[in-house]
Order: structure tokens, then sequence, then C-alpha cells
């Protein structure tokens, strides 16, 4: 029997009896084979109970009847199975699994993969033409990549790989302002990671630097700092990528001693100005800092009490405490102020340095400065600090009671040391206090203002950054001294934040209480950080 080519459909032979039989079978065989769909794929059996019509594509490894018969399709057609093999090109739906399938000449495989999976595509264009240029061009608004979940068979990790033949290439991703860069972060030439910035897309800045090897950061064009500030103690942690750090310390200033208390008649001097911390300066490796150091603040010495008994010397102020950084560095005291001497002198607190802090003075004797530098006056103004790292000392007051001198002031912006208060001469005659030193803001002196004897008789508080909006590295100035009353004298002026130098507290006859000494100044540190 002849049959067609594709389908295999029986013809109608010349002189054919009962021709209606071949011309149903192949009716029946166009009904099976059109639209083609079967109920279920890989299956390996003959169902038990088929009905008229139906159709399974047969599996692997089948039996009985459909023993040999694999990827073939199965119709129940009469009340017996016929075969179809199927031609390169045929698709068959199957119902159990609304899936297409796709014979492609040896198998039977999944239409919908090629809309699942696009392999080896030469160009793609989302929104927009692909070209060899940009073989995978999007022109959109918004992207989204997100992870894959672990209750979807994920991970939940997603991780964005970009790669290169070898380190003398480059991965990069580029940033673009107007189709011309602005931006490029990645493997530029080298395994480093790198971070360029550009103002047209032609000249370059590189910024940031990661080194692959070491995990260490430059900054070609400039590197950051960090500033930290300790107005208190405490202790610090390095920030993470540290690669030095410079420290500035601030010693504690030593307070002013107070007034005199005296009979009428009899010369008394003020109470002397406390001296100025110390400076110190340094740099240390993150290697010599190591995971932490305790930041030691001194505090500022306390201002002589106020003389309550009558003919009797004033009291002397407290020495500042010293500031460290751990065993690294240290910034040194002043030393406080002598209190006011009836018929003497009283002598001003030396200054501190990095070295060492200065000592308090005693009766008219000015205390010695750091490698006798700064030290306080007697009489006459407590001498500028002229060291590298030091205050200045405290002014004191001489022994016939007109003169209150002024504080010292220190070279390279520490701290100065407190004016002294003024005192009363052998003829009863009152004098002002003495200027605090002074510090310099733009090249302009702020000073602590010396009490009036006819006017505003207590001493002004000494100049600080805060106070002033000079450099915060810059020392505290001395505070002003009273100016002595027969009645009513001026206390010493607080010193400066950091580390500037207490007034000396006025003189006052009997009756009276005599005027306080001021405070020093805390001390202060600043870390500053580079990476």
């Amino acid at each position: 029997m002849t049959q067609t080519t594709h389908l295999a459909l029986p013809f109608i032979e010349a002189a054919q009896a009962q021709k209606h039989v071949t011309h149903n079978e192949a009716l029946a065989l166009i009904d099976a084979l059109t639209q083609l769909s079967v109920s279920a794929r890989n299956v390996t059996s003959p169902p038990a109970t088929p009905a008229e019509g139906d159709r399974v594509l047969i599996g692997a490894g089948a039996t009985g009847a459909f023993a040999g018969k694999t990827d073939q399709i199965a119709t129940f057609l009469a009340g017996g199975w016929t075969f179809l093999s199927a031609q390169a090109g045929w698709r068959a739906y199957v119902e159990a699994e609304s899936l297409q399938l796709l014979y492609d000449g040896a198998a039977w495989i999944d239409c919908g993969l090629s809309l699942r999976q696009l392999q080896n595509l030469a160009l793609l264009g989302i929104g927009a033409t692909a070209d060899g240029a940009n073989p995978l061009l999007a022109k959109l608004n918004a992207t989204l990549f997100t992870a894959k979940s672990v209750g979807e068979g994920g991970s939940g990790d997603l991780r964005f790989a970009l790669n290169k033949e070898s380190a003398a290439n480059t991965v990069s991703q580029l940033y673009q302002s107007n189709y011309s860069a602005r931006a490029e972060t990645g493997l530029t030439g080298d395994d480093n990671f790198h971070v360029k910035v550009s103002p047209d897309g032609a000249a370059w800045k590189e910024a940031i630097v990661v080194d692959s090897a070491t995990g260490e950061v430059a900054f070609p064009s400039g590197g950051p700092t960090k500033v930290r500030v300790f107005a208190s103690s405490g202790s610090y942690t390095p920030t993470a990528g540290l690669r030095f750090a410079e420290v500035l310390l601030f010693g504690a200033a030593g307070g002013g001693g107070s007034g005199t208390r005296t009979a009428s008649g009899a010369a008394a001097s003020g109470g002397a100005g406390g001296g100025g911390g110390g400076l110190a300066r340094g740099r240390f490796t993150a290697a010599q800092i190591g995971a932490s150091k305790a930041v030691t603040i001194g505090a500022g010495g306390s201002g002589g009490a106020a003389q309550t008994t009558n003919s009797t010397n004033g009291n002397a102020g407290s020495a500042g405490g010293v500031t460290t950084f751990g065993t690294l560095l240290h910034a040194g005291a002043g030393g406080g102020g002598a209190g006011g001497q009836i018929g003497g002198a009283s002598g001003g607190g030396g200054a501190g340095s990095q070295a060492s802090s200065g000592l308090s003075g005693s009766g008219g004797t000015g205390g010695v400065g750091s490698f006798g530098v700064g030290s306080g006056g007697s009489g006459a103004v407590g001498a500028a600090g002229s060291h590298v790292f030091g205050g200045g000392g405290g002014g004191g007051c001489n022994a016939a009671g007109s003169t209150a001198a002024a504080g010292g002031s220190c070279l390279y912006n520490g701290p100065s040391g407190g004016g002294a208060g003024g005192g009363i001469t052998a003829a009863n005659a009152v004098a002002n206090g003495g200027a605090g030193g002074a510090v310099y803001v733009a090249g302009l002196p702020v000073i602590g203002a010396a009490g009036i004897a006819a006017g505003a008789v207590n001493g002004g508080a000494g100049g600080s950054w805060v106070a002033s909006a000079g450099p915060f590295e810059q020392g505290g100035g001395g505070g002003g001294g009273g100016a002595s009353s027969l009645t009513g004298p001026g206390s010493g002026g607080a010193g400066g934040l950091a580390g500037g130098g207490g007034g000396g507290g006025g003189a006052v006859q009997n009756g009276a209480n005599s005027g306080a000494g001021g405070s020093g100044g805390d001390g202060y540190a600043l870390i500053f950080e580079f990476f």
C-alpha cells in the first residue's frame, strides 16, 4: 500500500474494494495528528482503560504494546493502539504539564526552553538597538538584581562578578554625564582598586587606591584627616585604616594666688598669676599607638581662696595637672602663683613644657619654668616661653605694691601666664591688676583684661580658641589680675582653654576679704588622624 510522504497516510488504490476503509483510516490519522495534544509524556506502559482517541507520548524503556516505540505517539483508534513516528519539526502539547514540545529529529525538547535560556546571543538590545561596540545595550530608568532566596532553592546571596583577562587589563564601572565620563571605579591597569574622577571625561584625577596585597588605602590627590578631641580623660582607639596620628597636648595651668589682707599704711602685694601649661606635639604610627592609648587630661589648678584674716598673706594658687598620651607624649603643667605678701613681692608660677612642669611661686620668688624658660615673675612680667614647646610664666607683684605685672605670652601658640593682682602701697594707694598673657589671632592679641582700680576691678578671663575664634591648636590666654582696693578688691580672671594661667587677686586693707585668685585653664588634647 502506498502512503503519503510525511504522515504515512494510506492512499486509495486504483480498483480498490472498500475504498472507505483506507479513506477513513487516513482521516483518523489526520484527526490524531492535527493540533497534536497528548495527555502525558514518557509513558512506558499502555493505559489500562484507554478511551477512543486517547494519545500519549511513549518514553524510553516502554513495555507491552509500547515496547520499542520510544518517542512515538500512541493513539487509541478502533479498539487498538496505532503508533506514529514523529518527524523533525512536529509539535505536541502535553496536557498534564501545560507544556509545548518540539521534536528536533532526535528527541522531544521543551519549546519554552528557548524562551527561558538565551544562549550564545551575538547582540541583545533592550529598549535600544545593540551593535558591535555595545553588544548588550539596555535603555532603562530602573534596574534591579535581587538574590534568589533560600525558599526558592537559592542561597540568599548575590554577587555581581566582573572579570578581566590579566592584571594589565582593565575591569571597571564608568559613570557618565550626558555620555561624558565623570567617574570610574575598578581594577584599571593593575589589580589594585582605583577610584578616579574627571571634570570633562579627558583629564582624570585618582582619588583613592586600595592596595590588593596589603589593603592599605592611599589618597594620591590628598588624604583626609579626622580630628579627635579630648577635653576630659578617656581612651583613644584609632579609627580603622589609620596610618599615623599627630597628637597635640596642652598641660593644665596653675591657679593665681589671692591678694593680701593688710593694715593701713603697710605695703602689700597682690596675688601672683599662675603659669601656663606646656605644649607638646608628636606624630606616631599605628603600630606605636596599638589598639588604644589612655589620654589623661590635666585639671587646671585652683585659684587661691580670698584671705579673710586681717594682716595675713594671701593664699597660693595650686599647680595644674599633666596631660599625657599613654607613655608616648607628655605636656607638663603650669605652677601656681604665690599669694600676696605683706611687705614683700609675690612670685608667679612657672610654665610647663613638653619636658617638665613649671614650679609654683613661693613668697617673692617666681616658680622656675622648664629649662629655666617661662619662669614666673616677682614684680616683673612673667617670662615669655621661648622654647618650642612651653607656656608663659605668671606675672608677679612687686614688694612696694605699686606694680602688678602682666602674664608672659608664649611663642608657637602655647598657653600664656596669668597677670598678677594689684597691691597696696604704704601710702594706701591702690593699683590696677596686670593683664593676662596674650594669645594671637590673625596677628592681633587677645588679652585677659586687667582689673581697674577705678572701674571694673575683676580681672578678665583669658582668651581661648572657643571664645576668640582662634585656631583650635592654640593654647589658652592668661586671666587678668584683679585690681586692689581698700574695701572691695577684684578677683583674678580664669585662664582660657587650654592651659591659660589664672590671674592673681587684688590686695585689700583689713576689714574686707581680699580678691581670690583665678583658676587655671584645663588641659586639652587634639589627635589628627591620617589615612
